[in-house]
């Protein structure tokens, strides 16, 4: 006896227009229905899926609205009056230089001093990952203090800096910078009972996404190699349904941003074949 082996291919998208349902409000997690159900009938073995390629927006973002998106800041208006600056930064998924940029104009549109120089300025040193912040006048002062601040991502302990007696200064933050909300994203499914593993741990991991773009980029993540991940459980069953979820390194669950994302999958397993 031997085998043939069988192959059902997939293409599975979170977009609610292209049949996707339960959706969740972040979209890192959907279900989606088989109009004809999956089959694989009960003497089948060796039942894999394996994750062909997959799309994910690189745009979780880090800084997020009511978490780490204040910062506050006390210096020299326009006319000189001494002002302290609530500065609320929108969410979304920022490198250093977009972050920089954008607290200067939010700076700028409340009236603070603008030239020569902004209040403060922040730049990376690359040799050590920390962060530069260059104050320029004598009478500024960051207060990394306050509820929801932004000090983790730029490497700041919660303290006041400044003011300085002396200016202009550069202060380096204590700590290294966490711009990267997340080092890889990881897709899951309820099509297999376990999954890749994850260093000692299972959850029904399907496949890796490593970011290999910019922010706000498109992820094509098309492996060479793609490991077969076992579905022994389908043998014998009729799925009508499947849930795919999308993660963090940690399992955590990550915000799309309300951007779709896709797998395309194949589920292959082998039937009984009797040559006579």
């Amino acid at each position: 006896m031997s085998f043939v082996v069988k192959k059902i291919p997939m293409i599975i998208s979170s977009s609610v227009a292209s049949g996707a349902m339960n959706k969740t409000a972040d979209g890192h997690r959907f279900e989606v229905r088989f109009e004809d159900g999956v089959n694989i009938p009960k003497d089948s073995h060796n039942c894999s899926v394996t994750v062909d390629s997959a799309t994910v927006w690189w745009s979780v973002p880090n800084i997020v609205t009511g978490v780490n998106d204040k910062l506050y800041i006390t210096g020299p208006a326009v006319n000189g009056t001494l002002t302290n600056y609530d500065l609320t930064i929108p969410q979304g998924l920022y490198d250093l230089p977009q972050l920089n940029e954008t607290i200067q104009i939010l700076l700028a549109n409340a009236g603070s001093k603008v030239a020569p120089d902004p209040l403060v300025t922040f730049s990376g040193d690359e040799s050590t990952g920390k962060i530069q912040m260059e104050i320029p006048y004598t009478n500024v002062s960051v207060d990394f203090t306050v509820a929801n601040n932004c000090r983790v991502i730029l490497g700041f302990d919660s303290a006041v800096y400044g003011p300085y007696a002396s200016a202009p200064i550069t202060v380096i933050s204590p700590n290294i910078a966490y711009l990267n909300p997340l080092e890889y994203f990881l897709i899951h499914s309820d099509l297999t009972a376990k999954g890749i593993r994850v260093n000692n741990k299972y959850g029904q991991v399907i496949s890796q996404v490593l970011i290999d773009k910019p922010p706000g980029s498109q992820i094509i993540s098309e492996p060479r190699h793609p490991p077969a991940v076992a579905c022994g459980s389908l043998i014998g069953e009729r799925r009508t349904h499947a849930s795919f979820w999308l993660t963090d390194e940690l399992g955590e669950p990550v915000n799309t941003g309300g951007l779709d994302w896709s797998v395309r999958l194949t589920l292959r397993y082998e039937v009984p074949h009797i040559i006579r």
